[in-house]
C-alpha cells in the first residue's frame, strides 16, 4: 500500500470507476476509457492512489482517490530488502498494484528517496509522471 506522508490536502477527488474493479486503499489507479481502473504491473504511469476499499458493482460508481503530483511523498513496500548504496536514488517498476520492484527498472515508475525501515522493506519516494521508460 502507498501511504501519503505529506501534501495530500486539496488533492482528494471522487471519480467514476469501471464495473467489477477491486480497489484497496493505497492501490495505484488510472483512467481507462474515461473511467478509473486498478493499476497493473507494467503500467508506466501513476496519477491516482485509491483512498478506500471497494469492489465496484457498476460503471460510473464514484470512488475517492488522491491525485498524485510529483511533490507527494509516499511510504512504500518493496519487493526485497532495500540497500542504501544499491537502491536509494534509483527509479523502479511497481509490480502488482502496490509493491516497488527493486529488481526491475523497465517502466521506471517509483523513485526511491530514502529507506524508512529495511527490515520491513519500507522506503520513501515519489512517482515519476510520466515514467522515464
Amino acid at each position: 500500500m502507498f501511504t501519503p506522508l505529506q501534501f495530500d490536502e486539496g488533492q482528494i477527488v471522487r471519480l467514476a470507476t469501471t464495473d467489477a474493479q477491486t480497489f484497496v486503499k493505497g492501490d495505484r489507479a488510472k483512467h481507462s476509457s474515461g473511467l478509473m481502473v486498478v493499476g497493473a504491473s507494467g503500467d508506466d504511469e501513476c496519477y491516482y492512489i485509491c483512498l478506500e476499499d471497494v469492489v465496484t458493482t457498476a460503471d460510473n460508481q464514484m470512488v475517492e482517490f488522491m491525485r498524485i503530483p510529483k511533490v507527494n511523498i509516499f511510504e512504500a513496500l518493496t519487493s526485497a530488502t532495500p540497500v542504501l548504496a544499491s537502491h536509494v536514488g534509483n527509479i523502479y517498476d511497481v509490480t502488482g498494484k502496490v509493491t516497488v520492484d527493486l529488481g526491475n527498472t523497465t517502466d521506471k515508475v517509483f523513485y526511491v528517496e530514502k529507506i524508512i525501515d529495511a527490515t520491513n522493506k519500507l522506503v520513501q519516494g515519489f512517482f515519476m509522471n510520466p515514467a522515464l521508460a
